[in-house]
């Protein structure tokens, strides 16, 4: 827990008044003031003080997501980005599973663990998913000792989204030779070799892909899906007879529009979308099928509960950027469908943003703005000014750092000093003392500054921000080393 980040932040009158009011009653509340980095710092003293399991950020577009994630890595090092999939160009690089195993990464994390922070644009949560519960139901334990029939195994795994390989060089893959299974799965770092004493599984180990050789035993695995999209036969055969229908549904009224050839381009496409299928399993680009093999689909919001704190980062850009995205999504669509790329059910594989935040606005909700606008879709109970600012980069100018930071001195500022080199921070915290300053490095975060002294740690933090009310400065080696360009007109 990082309290010297956020612990003096707990002294800010408004945070109180606010984690008042979201415990009072489940409504959004508005936090405006923030700025650039200080969000991720308020964001988490709010997580803090309402003791929540999960923190969720929602903001308006990936660079910022990715920002964002950088910025709560410093508070959470197991924070998570979920990626947006271009839902564009959803059949494109069928073997590409690098988002794939980022968003599988962040469905093992909130399942597993104690708690979880998830960054993600308003992208990313607009796309339909199974529910985390079907998920959970095709995750694949492996223990020593147990019984293991080979040929459901390898059935398990192809519905699974894994595809098989003469031998297992990358992750999304297995192969099998004999009684030795290799699976390299999408949410582990290396692959797994299990081997088989007839049929009971006698050892499980962690192996090197390029040496090939093991790592360490192990007793138990979890053998996450290896596609968001999980298809036995079962479902494959009713789903592909629902897809046969809508398809020559759609031919038929083509072809009485005298468009022969947008009906023969359809038809090629669902044959070679059901050949993949039967060459590459669930990790074919199958989501904008979805609406044929699922009934029940969920957004990303519906996989948390009651112990997740939400926060939407600039709630009116996230409306607007959800709204391109809707109205981009159905022009394609619709040009598609017109030209026979797509069936009429392929543009329902999205929801609707108003959907998604309206769902969003029922659980606990934290708006953080810079500046004070309407809402739009969120009834706000109450709004919060959260007096923060950024830090001035210093340009290598030492002498102006040791100028600031001596009035921040006189004025009994607690200094945070953020430094991505440990010798860098020692060698700082030396420097400021020989400059009349009281400077100490501390190894961990649990040191407070006290009044009128600044607290040197290692992290990585990409710019500074102070809360003036309450006399609370953090400064990064970015604000003093890095020079700022200028952008060009």
């Amino acid at each position: 827990m990082n309290n010297s980040l956020t612990a003096p932040v707990k002294e800010l009158g408004e945070l109180n008044e606010l984690l008042d009011e979201i415990k009072r009653r489940k409504k959004p509340v508005l936090a405006t003031g923030c700025v650039d980095a200080e969000k991720a710092n308020f964001m988490e003293a709010v997580a803090e003080g309402l003791n929540k399991k999960n923190k969720v950020i929602i903001t308006y577009d990936e660079i910022r997501a990715r920002e964002i994630a950088a910025d709560m890595k410093l508070y959470d090092k197991s924070a998570l980005l979920y990626p947006a999939k271009d839902i564009m160009f959803f059949s494109a690089d069928v073997h590409g599973n690098a988002i794939v195993s980022e968003r599988l990464a962040v469905v093992k994390k909130i399942t597993e663990s104690d708690s979880a922070t998830v960054v993600l644009s308003i992208e990313a949560g607009l796309g339909k998913g199974l529910p985390v519960s079907y998920i959970l139901k095709n995750i694949i334990t492996v223990k020593t000792g147990e019984i293991l029939e080979l040929p459901k195994f390898r059935a398990k795994l192809t519905a699974m989204g894994y595809e098989y390989a003469a031998q297992v060089s990358g992750k999304g893959q297995f192969s099998v030779r004999g009684g030795i299974i290799d699976i390299f799965s999408l949410t582990e770092e290396t692959p797994y070799r299990i081997e088989l004493w007839d049929d009971e599984v006698d050892t499980i180990r962690s192996f090197d892909v390029e040496s090939q050789r093991s790592i360490e035993n192990i007793d138990e695995i979890l053998i996450y899906p290896a596609s968001e999209m999980i298809v036995d036969e079962k479902r494959k055969e009713a789903g592909l007879k629902k897809l046969n229908k809508a398809k020559e549904t759609q031919v038929n009224k083509l072809r009485s529009l005298m468009k022969t050839e947008e009906a023969a381009r359809l038809n090629a496409i669902v044959e070679e979308f059901k050949d993949n299928l039967d060459i590459y399993g669930s990790s074919f680009g199958i989501e904008s099928y979805i609406s044929y093999f699922f009934d029940e689909t969920e957004s990303f919001i519906d996989y948390f509960g009651d112990d997740t704190i939400f926060f939407v980062d600039e709630p009116l850009r996230v409306e607007e950027r959800g709204q391109a995205v809707l109205d981009e999504w159905r022009e394609s669509m619709s040009s598609r469908l017109e030209k026979g790329y797509v069936t009429a059910e392929q543009s329902d594989s999205l929801y609707d943003y108003k959907e998604v935040l309206s769902k969003l606005a029922e659980k606990r909700v934290v708006l953080i703005s810079l500046l004070e606008r309407k809402t739009g879709l969120f009834n706000v109970s109450k709004t919060f000014d959260i007096t923060a600012k950024n830090i001035n980069p210093y340009n290598s100018n030492f002498p102006l750092l040791i100028k600031e930071l001596t009035r921040y001195k006189e004025e009994k500022y607690k200094v945070m000093f953020v430094v991505s080199s440990g010798s860098r921070a020692e060698r700082l915290a030396e420097d400021l003392r020989e400059n009349g300053l009281n400077s100490v490095f501390a190894k961990d975060y649990e040191r407070i500054p006290a009044e009128g002294e600044v607290i040197i740690v290692k992290g990585n933090l990409r710019k500074g921000f102070e809360y003036p009310l309450i006399r609370f400065a953090v400064i990064s080696d970015g604000d003093v080393f890095g020079i700022e360009k200028k952008k060009r007109n």
